[in-house]
């Protein structure tokens, strides 16, 4: 529209401050999670099809979110075909923010697969927590996810790739993951609402 970018700041959504401040509850379980819509669009095929690939046979994969019938139908065709029924887990929706803080809290590895995103709150509500976060490449992650900086990327829609990240994680030392997993928390500290808001103020 021909403004200058000194006259165009971006304010993005928030999250709530217990994402910061809740103490971790119970240690990490060995699984890869997903929270959100399960709906095509989050293309959560690929992270089916890449469990087979997944060198750790003892890893599960749990999806929690509101199902859309038909998508849900496909993905648990997908899982008896690959003979995953036991290694990949549907959970209700969660939106109590304790809870969600701790299913979060719960996961080895929190996952974002989506075709495309805009604002990820979800991949925000991961790293606030601490978590090592696997996302695929699109814009809207890519943007807030420098790759083995603060989490990982892998090429949308490809499920080979993004065994080959998993078990790169799964194999590297603790103190490696450590750091990344204190970048990931620096990197999403301005988007707690308290912060945000004091933007939308200063803007109004």
């Amino acid at each position: 529209l021909g403004l200058p970018k000194s006259k165009i700041e971006y304010i993005p959504n928030g999250i709530p401050s217990e994402f910061f401040t809740l103490k971790k509850s119970g240690k990490e379980q060995n699984k890869i999670f997903f929270l959100g819509r399960v709906s095509p669009i989050k293309r959560l095929e690929v992270v089916i099809k890449a469990m087979p690939l997944i060198k750790d046979k003892n890893i599960i994969f749990e999806i929690a979110g509101p199902q859309e019938e038909e998508y849900t139908n496909y993905l648990k065709d997908l899982i008896k075909k690959e003979k995953l029924e036991k290694r990949v887990i549907f959970s209700p929706p969660v939106y109590d923010v304790e809870k969600k803080i701790n299913k979060i809290d719960s996961a080895r590895i929190c996952i974002l697969p989506s075709q495309s995103e805009g604002m990820p709150q979800v991949l925000i509500e991961y790293m606030a927590r601490s978590k090592i976060v696997v996302a695929s490449d699109n814009l809207g992650n890519a943007d807030i996810i420098k790759d083995r900086k603060n989490g990982f990327l892998f090429k949308v829609d490809d499920y080979e790739n993004l065994a080959e990240v998993l078990n790169m994680i799964l194999s590297t030392d603790d103190k490696k993951l450590k750091v990344i997993r204190k970048n990931a928390l620096d990197r999403v500290r301005d988007f707690e609402w308290s912060k945000v808001v004091l933007k939308i103020e200063k803007l109004i």
